[in-house]
C-alpha cells in the first residue's frame, strides 16, 4: 500500500488527510482517510487524476465528523463521487453508516473498522491487517498518566486495538508513529487501567 498525507504541506489547521492506493493483480482502488478542511487537497487530487487517468479516490472513511476531519467532504464527493463511510447518521452525504467490526475492501486490503467512542460519540480508527497500521484520528493512543477519566466503551475499544500488531499509526494529527509501538501500547493500556473508568 502507498500512503500520502494530502494535507502534509498545509498552511492552515487541518487534520491529516491519508489517500491510501491499495492495488491487486484485478483492481486498482484508493481509499482517503478523513478529507481534512484545505481545499489545495482538492488541486493534489486533480493532479492524480491527470497522472492517473482515473478518479483518484473511490472510497472515504470518516474517523469522526469535527470539520477539521470532514469539511471538504461535500466538494471531493461532488466532484469524485466516491462511496462514503462514517459512524455518524448525521454526517451530510453519508452512503454507508458504519459499525464496530465492518471491514471495507480497497484493492488487496482490508481496512477493519473499531468503534472507540471518547474523543466523540462516533470516532473509529482503522485497522489494515495485510500492512499491520492503525489509522487512529483523534482517538489519543499514547495515554501519558492515570489522572483523566474514561468511558467503558473507550476502554473496551483501546483493548481490542492494543493486541493488534501494529507497525505503524497514521495519527488525525502529527507525524506517523513508527517507534517501540508495542511498549507504547501496553503502557498506554496499563496507564488506562489504572485511570478513573465509568
Amino acid at each position: 500500500m502507498h500512503i500520502k498525507n494530502l494535507t502534509e504541506e498545509s498552511i492552515i489547521y487541518t487534520s491529516n488527510a491519508w489517500l491510501c492506493s491499495c492495488n491487486s493483480p484485478d483492481t486498482r482502488c484508493k481509499i482517503l482517510i478523513d478529507t481534512g478542511c484545505d481545499p489545495a487537497i482538492l488541486d493534489i487530487l486533480r493532479e492524480i487524476k491527470i497522472r492517473s487517468g482515473r478518479t483518484p479516490v473511490d472510497h472515504i472513511i470518516l474517523t469522526h465528523n469535527h470539520y477539521d476531519h470532514s469539511r471538504l467532504l461535500g466538494p471531493v464527493k461532488e466532484e469524485y463521487e466516491p462511496v462514503i463511510h462514517a459512524s455518524s447518521q448525521y454526517t451530510a452525504g453519508v452512503d454507508h453508516i458504519l459499525g464496530d467490526g465492518d471491514v471495507i475492501e480497497c484493492g488487496n486490503c482490508h481496512f477493519e473498522i473499531i468503534a472507540i467512542p471518547g474523543h466523540t460519540s462516533d470516532s473509529v480508527c482503522i485497522y489494515c491487517p495485510e500492512e499491520e497500521i492503525l489509522f487512529s484520528g483523534d482517538t489519543p493512543v499514547i495515554i501519558w498518566g492515570t489522572e483523566n477519566t474514561y468511558e467503558k466503551s473507550f476502554v473496551k475499544g483501546f483493548e481490542y486495538i492494543a493486541v493488534k500488531k501494529i507497525k505503524a499509526i497514521y495519527p488525525g494529527h502529527g507525524e506517523v508513529i513508527y517507534n517501540e509501538i508495542p511498549a507504547i501500547m501496553r503502557q498506554s493500556l496499563e496507564n488506562l487501567k489504572n485511570s478513573r473508568i465509568f
